[in-house]
């Protein structure tokens, strides 16, 4: 046999060789894995989510009524502080003078005045000095109970438990030369307002103007769906502004452990329909197109399929399915390069890593 003809042969018995030993190996490659989960079945309610603003329920500024040395400041700046809890004291010693001053007054006008009724039945005297005398006692009278009411004046008490801010004047600083010296600002934190804006056509989808809702959810911003707080909704204003086309509304929140402050920045949940059974699954598994969303999932001969899926709302990290998939379903959630429509594959439950 010609020299060609016998290396021919042993060629092609080597490259015979090689692809059968090649062919178990492709057969018995591991198939790709990816993580799946089920979808979770879940009553939920549509919502519209708004950022609002938080505001004391009540505010008052604290002015020195009187004039005088400042004493006294019975608080810590920032503090909370209870009803009734003296905030500060201006040097009384003055108006309680005054006071025992214009009561000695009454009291001698007081006894004047019985003098000239029994003079005036003895006919011993007088109308017109029964009348002096009854308008020298309403006189010291009225002068008695102003003294009173300033001596009130030189304690300044919280009217409502509260945040108090920073005081504007030290102890030994006179106050009350101007007609109102401000010393401090008491905030009440529990309740506090939440306030916010709604455009006019989500306040027609919710029916604000017909039938609005009484509670609405009120959470810090990124925290999780868990902590949100019920707020009932206590007020609507009278008109949509114009130029924004928006209304402003307020909630109440009771805010029992004070992590609302004023100013603090929050979201509001509004519910925007009726409770409603849907399947939640990870919003990043969802494929968004121009076609619509869909989602990967893994049928019964492990091969992974493209769905076309109907979304509802946000709830956390959830997205809420309400047409196209089946509770039984298992969706991709995670793969790497494997995941693609129409390739086999092992799947790793999502929930428990590296269980297949």
């Amino acid at each position: 046999m010609p020299l060609r003809a016998l290396s021919a042969l042993a060629l092609l018995a080597v490259l015979s060789g090689c692809h059968e030993s090649n062919a178990p190996a492709a057969q018995n490659a591991p198939l790709p894995q990816v993580s799946v989960m089920r979808p979770e079945p879940r009553e939920v309610r549509e919502q519209l989510d708004l950022m609002g603003s938080v505001a004391p329920s009540a505010t008052v500024t604290l002015v020195a009524r009187v004039q005088g040395v400042l004493k006294q400041i019975g608080f810590t700046d920032g503090a909370n502080v209870r009803q009734g809890q003296l905030l500060f004291r201006i040097e009384p010693d003055t108006y309680r003078a005054q006071l025992v001053y214009d009561q000695a007054a009454l009291d001698n006008a007081e006894q004047e005045l019985t003098r000239q009724k029994q003079l005036t039945s003895d006919n011993a005297t007088s109308e017109s000095s029964l009348q002096k005398a009854q308008t020298t006692r309403d006189q010291a009278l009225a002068k008695r109970d102003m003294s009173r009411i300033n001596l009130g004046y030189t304690e300044i008490r919280a009217p409502f438990a509260g945040r108090i801010g920073a005081r504007a004047f030290d102890v030994g600083n006179v106050v009350g030369a101007s007609d109102s010296t401000r010393l401090a600002t008491l905030d009440r934190i529990q309740p506090v307002y939440v306030n916010f804006t709604l455009n006019e056509r989500d306040a027609n989808r919710i029916g604000l103007f017909t039938q609005a809702p009484h509670t609405v959810q009120v959470n810090l911003p990124g925290a999780p769906p868990q902590q949100a707080q019920d707020a009932a909704l206590e007020f609507v204003d009278t008109r949509v502004d114009p130029a924004s086309g928006a209304i402003k509304l307020r909630a109440d929140i009771a805010n029992r452990d004070s992590r609302l402050i004023p100013g603090m920045s929050v979201e509001v949940h509004i519910p925007a329909s009726a409770p409603q059974n849907v399947l939640l699954v990870p919003d990043t598994a969802l494929l968004r197109e121009q076609a619509g969303a869909s989602v990967l999932v893994v049928n019964a001969a492990n091969v992974i399929e493209k769905r076309g899926v109907t979304t509802g709302g946000l709830y956390g990290s959830l997205r809420a399915i309400t047409a196209g998939l089946a509770a039984t379903d298992r969706v991709v959630t995670g793969g790497g390069l494997a995941v693609a429509p129409g390739i086999k594959v092992q799947t790793v439950d999502a929930a428990v890593q590296g269980r297949s």
